[in-house]
């Protein structure tokens, strides 16, 4: 299911201009996320890679720890939309019902019914310390990019993000109308991979959301294309997490070092 798409539900289709011509635009729809039977959310997403999200959004939300938590997962496509039916693992069904909330998923907001600024910057323990990746694996990263954003080559609107190994090569990419969809969507492939060391690069902008997703699971290292809030640079060398920030045809700057080093 990870790759596949819903009979109905491409992540992709052909639209017209008033004009009349024709042009491949990305699909977005609702995504109702049910827990053991309760509505939990409604999250926006590109209808591709949806197992890989569901893990990812499950870990990053607090509800799992680990992707066999999650006992049982049903999509259904409902006309225009999916729901996804999952099975919770008794351990975790009884503390998220204790801090249950109800999220209004957007696509530009991952903080959407919050309702305490306590769960909007919660307190979790900060990674171990990690070192940098050396500069030439960094500089490596961009040119490798289009290769892996196949949806967004065809039709464009579509942010994404990457594994790479410590070496500077890339080997997994996710894509989502979404920039924090997509790297729930990669966190999940990450997980079921059982974790390998690398580092994570997202084509957005750095805020802290992305910063406490990569805190929850246990990445040290979040390359983004766009710069970084200062909240996101705070959180990050709060939590011991390598931020570095990649510009067009610069050299990389490290706004966070765990283990206080420099760029070879």
């Amino acid at each position: 299911m990870d790759d596949a798409t819903l009979d109905n539900l491409a992540p992709s289709q052909a639209v017209r201009t008033q004009a009349g011509t024709e042009h491949i635009l990305a699909n977005e729809v609702p995504l109702a996320i049910t827990l053991n039977g309760v509505n939990h959310a409604v999250m926006m997403v590109s209808p591709y890679q949806l197992e890989a999200f569901i893990i990812g959004f499950l870990l990053t939300e607090g509800i799992i720890l680990h992707h066999r938590d999650i006992h049982d997962l049903e999509f259904i496509s409902q006309q225009n939309a999916i729901i996804a039916n999952v099975t919770l693992a008794n351990r975790c069904h009884q503390p998220w019902q204790e801090q249950r909330r109800n999220l209004a998923g957007r696509t530009g907001c991952g903080l959407c019914g919050i309702e305490s600024l306590e769960a909007a910057i919660p307190k979790l323990p900060p990674l171990p310390t990690s070192e940098l990746p050396n500069i030439d694996a960094l500089m490596s990263l961009r040119a490798q990019l289009p290769a892996w954003q196949k949806l967004n080559q065809h039709c464009g609107a579509l942010h994404a993000a990457f594994f790479a190994n410590m070496q500077g090569e890339i080997q997994h990419a996710s894509e989502d109308v979404g920039r924090h969809n997509a790297l729930d969507k990669l966190l999940g492939w990450h997980h079921r991979q059982s974790n390998p060391t690398g580092m994570m690069l997202v084509t957005s902008r750095c805020s802290i959301e992305l910063i406490l997703k990569m805190v929850r699971t246990y990445n040290p290292t979040l390359i983004t294309l766009s710069a970084p809030t200062v909240l996101a640079v705070e959180q990050a060398r709060h939590y011991q997490l390598n931020l570095i920030h990649l510009p067009y045809q610069q050299q990389p700057r490290v706004y966070a070092a765990s283990a206080c080093s420099t760029l070879d």
